[in-house]
């Protein structure tokens, strides 16, 4: 019936649980002003280059502001609408791209061994990690008890869905596929059947935009709610403009350019990451546990 900043308190006590749900706020938007710069950043390189990259960034702000004040419903709603088409839209694309699949380019398998995979697996388990976002909306959840269970779904859905579109891209684009910025976009592009479907960026286009502005929405509500929670605020809806003004400045200032990003999101973000995703929450169980035992 807690959430995760809430909860820190409760374990650590006042002091240190407060300064825990701080760097837990902090952390949230840290991400989220990343995720906006991926967003802008991806437009003004695939489709827009001469728009300024500040106006992607006020245009997804604008959206995610407007769904977090609207409440943790409205952003559910949206997702009920916009999930399904996202998954159609994934399954058109890997039908066709299978049309364009050289599948020798995945040969050898396994050439130097398995190290190089688990390397490779490094930064997509940084990104799995953030379903400790859950963790700051499991109370309200209305059905708790089934909860688990959908959430072991959604993780294994998407861990199948992100390796058969790294097989693809490799069978499409060969060794090039560990060059490009955007595989999935570039996987789409090179798709062309007779001479009436080809190009289906545009589409990719539309699921980016629809999926970031719901991820964004999520982690934008739980930086005001855990906020609002560290504070003893009674409503978050007060600090979404003020959490917004420090998300575009961060999205904006935190890198100089695209290679900058690419370089920290591949160097920085997996241990910088693993501390909240996986460190503070097992450090939490552990001294639960401990203090449950000890009667306390």
């Amino acid at each position: 019936d807690r959430t995760l900043v809430e909860y820190a308190p409760v374990i650590f006590g006042p002091y240190l649980g407060k300064l825990i749900g701080v760097a837990y706020v902090f952390w949230f938007t840290h991400i989220n002003s990343v995720i906006v710069r991926e967003f802008g950043d991806f437009l003004l390189a695939s489709f827009m280059p001469e728009t300024p990259l500040i106006a992607f960034i006020i245009m997804l702000l604008i959206l995610g502001a407007w769904a977090t004040k609207s409440g943790l419903e409205v952003i559910c709603r949206s997702n009920e609408f916009i999930f399904p088409l996202f998954m159609l839209s994934v399954t058109v694309i890997f039908i066709l791209a299978a049309w364009e699949a050289d599948f020798s380019h995945l040969l050898p398998i396994m050439e130097n061994g398995i190290k190089p995979g688990l390397r490779g697996a490094w930064d997509p388990m940084a990104w799995r990690g953030e379903i400790i976002i859950v963790s700051m909306i499991f109370p309200y959840i209305n059905s708790s008890d089934k909860a688990g269970k959908y959430l072991t779904y959604s993780v294994i859905s998407i861990g199948l869905v992100l390796t058969l579109a790294t097989i693809l891209t490799t069978a499409v684009v060969g060794e090039l596929a560990q060059y490009l910025a955007f595989p999935f976009f570039e996987l789409a592009r090179c798709i062309s059947i007779g001479r009436f479907i080809e190009r289906m960026e545009a589409l990719v286009l539309v699921m980016w935009v629809a999926g970031v502005t719901i991820k964004v929405a999520v982690f934008y509500y739980v930086s005001a709610l855990g906020a609002a929670q560290v504070f003893g605020l009674s409503d978050y809806r007060p600090i979404v403009l003020p959490i917004g003004f420090v998300l575009g400045v961060w999205s904006l200032e935190l890198f100089q350019n695209s290679s900058q990003l690419i370089d920290w999101l591949t160097k920085t973000l997996p241990p910088y990451a693993f501390v909240f995703e996986i460190g503070i929450p097992l450090l939490l169980l552990i001294v639960a546990c401990l203090r449950k035992k000890g009667g306390y």
